[in-house]
């Protein structure tokens, strides 16, 4: 599918693919009474781009923005849509530190060198965001609370309800997904993919483990992820999981180097490709993390 492309997946869901240089998905949750976007995008650009073929399509606005979790490809175009923001009270916690910061060239270039950015996410907001640039930077106006992280917040939007629950993880550890019903679709975000904050990307044994044991209790069909060109099936999305699952246990066992885990791979009839290293390799890195 050519990226960008707004489709309309559900009775009641539109999509966008998620595009260059770091533009990830987003999606609408069209009620008879309201319109709900998911992820607010990278920049007004193209947050402008999803709200105009929104409104091509014939689609009301978005009424209110949710979204899945902090970091830069997500929220920064959440001014251009001029919708009330809905985040769990960690995303919040962590748009007040954007919110401070200076966004020149030079100090993207100053917190990488201190590892508070890393070199990844400054060169694609400098694509995103040619400088001279001015980040604007929404805060919530709904919250959803630490102390009830776990119960989600459903918002009836006529007719369709859409599911906010929080859920974790290690890219971000305030993520959270997007459960729309009666449609069965779950709007992933970036919750499956690994810790991008450090020097090595990595993935810890227990924190995946209980993230997929919370995503396999939604009865979905469709999985939209932020950065994946290509909707995910049931069959698919189980298959990752069962595949993520047997990296995780491996990890979890000490005794097992890679060469090892990737043997454990092929014994159980998977093909080790570029992502079976990939994922074993970055399980293998999480061993460095507590959790």
């Amino acid at each position: 599918m050519p990226e960008t492309q707004l489709s309309q997946l559900t009775e009641h869901v539109y999509w966008m693919s998620p595009g260059k240089p770091d533009r990830p998905s987003l999606a609408a949750v069209v009620g008879t009474e309201r319109t709900l976007m998911l992820d607010a995008g990278a920049s007004a650009a193209h947050a402008r781009l999803f709200l105009d073929a929104l409104k091509t399509a014939g689609v009301r606005a978005p009424d209110h923005v949710a979204l899945t979790h902090w970091h830069w490809d997500h929220v920064f175009g959440a001014a251009e849509i001029g919708a009330p923001v809905i985040a769990h009270a960690r995303t919040r916690d962590q748009l007040r530190v954007l919110a401070s910061y200076d966004w020149s060239d030079s100090a993207l270039d100053a917190r990488v060198t201190t590892g508070e950015e890393i070199a990844f996410c400054a060169d694609n907001i400098k694509l995103e965001l040619p400088a001279p640039r001015s980040i604007d930077i929404v805060m919530p106006a709904i919250v959803i609370p630490n102390e009830g992280e776990f119960n989600p917040l459903t918002l009836q939007l006529g007719g369709i309800t859409c599911a906010i629950h929080y859920v974790g993880g290690d890219h971000a550890n305030d993520s959270c997904v997007m459960f729309v019903e009666p449609d069965r679709v779950l709007f992933l975000g970036d919750c499956l993919y690994p810790a991008i904050y450090a020097p090595t990307w990595y993935y810890t044994s227990a924190r995946t483990l209980a993230l997929i044991d919370t995503l396999t209790t939604f009865d979905a069909q469709f999985y939209i992820e932020g950065h994946n060109s290509e909707v995910i099936t049931r069959q698919a999305f189980d298959a990752r999981i069962a595949q993520m699952r047997l990296a995780a246990t491996l990890a979890a066992d000490l005794s097992l180097d890679e060469v090892a885990m990737l043997r454990t791979f092929e014994q159980m009839g998977y093909t080790v490709d570029d992502d079976v290293r990939d994922l074993v390799r970055e399980f293998s890195n999480g061993r460095s993390y507590s959790v």
